[in-house]
């Protein structure tokens, strides 16, 4: 880490009792929201942001790539760090600190200037972090959002065709019992008719039957 990059970080970071967290120096922590989500909720709960200290390694570093020459709003800020340690308030720190910035020919406007250059390459890091997110949120979830989608609408469609074979399946069904019924009422009828012709058939050569025998007995 570079001896510039260590000011830098001196300047607007300052470490917080839990380790690996860090705050913006004079700026007081934010209250935890609370968020109340039910167990049926679609959208996952998203944790309110924390100032990171990686993320401030790599907003500092941008910084440091665009460090402007000569007494600038960095040298500036490092001044203002300085006078927070003695007992004054804080229009006599602005002032006093640029006195000294006056003395190097830097005037109030120049001052101004340098900060929003840095403003700019901070939202210029920000754009940069802003594309590389959503490149990974169409990778990581749109792809899957569109899996997704295409899964519904095949499980609709597959829904369908099931309702619509079930449907088929009961009407077949319902023919194959008919079928059924009809096959018992053909059997039927059909038996019936034999055991009719039987009975007639069976008669009818006994009667011959005993025409016969007789015809033995008395034509002799």
């Amino acid at each position: 880490m570079s001896d510039i990059f260590k000011t830098l970080k001196g300047l607007f970071v300052v470490q917080t009792s839990t380790e690996g967290e860090t705050t913006e120096s004079n700026t007081p922590a934010k209250p935890e929201a609370k968020t109340t989500t039910t167990a049926t909720s679609a959208v996952p709960h998203i944790p309110e942001g924390k100032a990171s200290e990686k993320f401030y390694d790599i907003l500092l570093n941008a910084m440091e790539a665009n460090n402007q020459e000569g007494f600038d709003y960095l040298e500036y800020k490092k001044s203002l760090q300085t006078l927070a340690k003695m007992p004054m308030d804080e229009q006599t720190r602005y002032f006093s600190a640029f006195a000294a910035a006056q003395a190097m020919g830097v005037t109030s406007q120049k001052l101004t200037d340098s900060a929003n250059f840095y403003l700019k390459v901070l939202a210029s890091e920000d754009a940069k972090f802003q594309e590389s997110v959503a490149a990974q949120r169409e990778k990581q979830i749109g792809n899957k959002d569109r899996a997704i989608n295409d899964l519904e609408a095949t499980i609709k469609a597959k829904t369908e065709q099931i309702a619509k074979m079930t449907q088929e399946i009961q009407a077949h069904q319902a023919d194959m019992e008919k079928m059924k019924a009809e096959i018992s009422d053909a059997v039927i009828k059909i038996e019936t008719t034999l055991s009719d012709f039987h009975a007639t058939f069976n008669e009818l050569t006994t009667q011959i039957g005993k025409d016969v025998e007789n015809m033995g007995k008395y034509l002799k």
